[in-house]
């Protein structure tokens, strides 16, 4: 447990492991995770973010055979994880993944009213998942190391959370279809027609914007393309673009490569391959920007 200290910022960031935050951005910034449970028929796991409970090698070795499900864990843990965050700062802010892709909000929501009273905490939910949250969460930790106050920090957020976003290109809708996030009726019209699904969310929600007919090379030109319209129209104020991979580092690097080098911007281009809570949904080979600023799907539709 980080005990604070004379100096610290004002503001610990709280969230869970299904925000997908990068590892070295969760120390620098000392971002307290909250569990997500993972249940196979044999075994139980609670990950805690990135490579913290189950690794990507035995997330994938497992679910070869098997989709597991996700469960929130017992009040016990986000009790526990307020508690960690105000280790390390006075006050709170929680940030969790979008309220209808999971009760982690609602459970953590209930946990501050309930425990934490007196203390000043304030809970909101994404309306996306993944690093879509995750670029909220970080944006909030840039502020709170410059000083600013949870007031500050909170109208920033409020301003922030309907412009996050989460969108690109799957291969598989498999583990969507088997989870129930998404009807059979949608995966059988683009595996009949060899369509790779366009997904983001709308109104909370997961949704497929269309399907476009792609090889591995078209789906990487495409988001080099949404990655450069993504900068372009990035909130002002925010820096944070976060590219989003599954088992596919090199297209995940070729893309940040690409949009590291275009000119006239101070956008910190990162690469972070999606967690083991996130992977089941996505299978291998997603690709993906997680940012907060103006969002068009025609950017990904458009392939000419």
């Amino acid at each position: 447990m980080v005990k604070k200290q004379m100096g610290q910022k004002k503001v610990a960031l709280l969230t869970c492991a299904a925000a997908d935050i990068p590892p070295e951005l969760e120390k620098k910034y000392q971002i307290t995770i909250a569990p997500v449970l993972l249940n196979f028929e044999e075994k139980s796991y609670k990950s805690y973010g990135i490579e913290k409970g189950l690794t990507w090698e035995e997330f994938y070795r497992v679910s070869e055979n098997e989709v597991p499900s996700t469960a929130i864990p017992g009040p016990g843990h986000f009790k526990k994880a307020f508690d960690e965050a105000f280790e390390i700062a006075d006050s709170v802010i929680a940030i969790f993944i979008s309220h209808k892709m999971s009760g982690m909000f609602q459970t953590a929501t209930k946990v501050a009213d309930e425990f934490f009273k007196d203390k000043d905490v304030s809970v909101y939910h994404g309306g996306v998942s993944c690093v879509g949250t995750g670029a909220l969460v970080i944006e909030c930790c840039k502020l709170a190391e410059q000083g600013k106050s949870k007031a500050d920090i909170v109208t920033k957020l409020e301003e922030w959370i309907p412009q996050a976003n989460y969108s690109g290109i799957i291969n598989t809708l498999d583990n969507l279809v088997k989870t129930g996030r998404l009807s059979k009726a949608k995966k059988f019209f683009a595996d009949m027609l060899k369509f790779k699904p366009v997904l983001g969310y709308v109104d909370d929600e997961l949704h497929v914007y269309g399907n476009i007919r792609a090889d591995d090379k078209i789906i990487i030109s495409q988001m080099k393309k949404f990655g450069q319209k993504a900068i372009e129209n990035i909130h002002p104020g925010t820096s944070t673009l976060i590219v989003n991979h599954s088992r596919w580092s090199e297209a995940g690097n070729e893309i940040a490569d690409f949009l590291r080098k275009l000119p006239n911007h101070n956008v910190e281009v990162i690469v972070q391959e999606t967690g083991v809570i996130n992977s089941f949904y996505t299978g291998k080979k997603l690709l993906a920007l997680g940012y907060i600023g103006k969002y068009d799907h025609k950017w990904l539709m458009n392939t000419k």
